[in-house]
């Protein structure tokens, strides 16, 4: 894929939440925040994005893997990174709603990998259910573990 200056890339919630919680791919989630802090990539995603990493927070909560302090800590940094976020296009629901029906997933990850394509991006996730539905059918759409090896494209790193 070839990409501008400084590439945009889409991320869904589930990366969201591994910029600022530590489980598993949060290594390679904080990596990409890092380039999206120095100004080396564009990060978007839906508006919608900031209730699932709220709703992920409270759920986090309730099974006591994080505290109250946690949450608005890691919603305020999250607040502070500035991603931009992008309303929901009425132009992009009739190709979000057909994309979600014939290929088996849910409106909120259809409209991802949409803007994904409607951007010319790649679109990050930890959602591995998502990931088994369009494997071998959506190239843009891409594991957050790959982000490490995607960047040395991306950024245009010489080896």
């Amino acid at each position: 894929m070839k990409m501008n200056k400084e590439p945009t890339i889409v991320v869904d919630s589930n990366v969201l939440i591994k910029w600022y919680i530590p489980e598993k791919y949060s290594e390679q989630a904080v990596l990409m925040r890092n380039d999206y802090l120095y100004g080396r990539i564009r990060v978007i995603s839906p508006t919608y994005a900031l209730l699932e990493f709220a709703n992920t927070l409270r759920k986090y909560v309730i099974r006591k893997l994080i505290t109250h302090k946690d949450v608005l800590t890691a919603l305020n940094l999250l607040l502070e990174t500035r991603v931009e976020y992008i309303s929901i296009f009425s132009d992009y629901m009739s190709k979000v709603l057909k994309y979600s029906m014939n290929n088996n997933v849910t409106v909120y990850d259809a409209y991802y990998i949409v803007l994904a394509k409607e951007n010319n991006a790649y679109m990050y996730t930890a959602d591995e259910k998502l990931l088994d539905k369009v494997k071998n059918k959506e190239p843009l759409v891409r594991h957050i573990k790959d982000y490490p090896r995607d960047r040395i494209e991306l950024l245009g790193i010489k080896t």
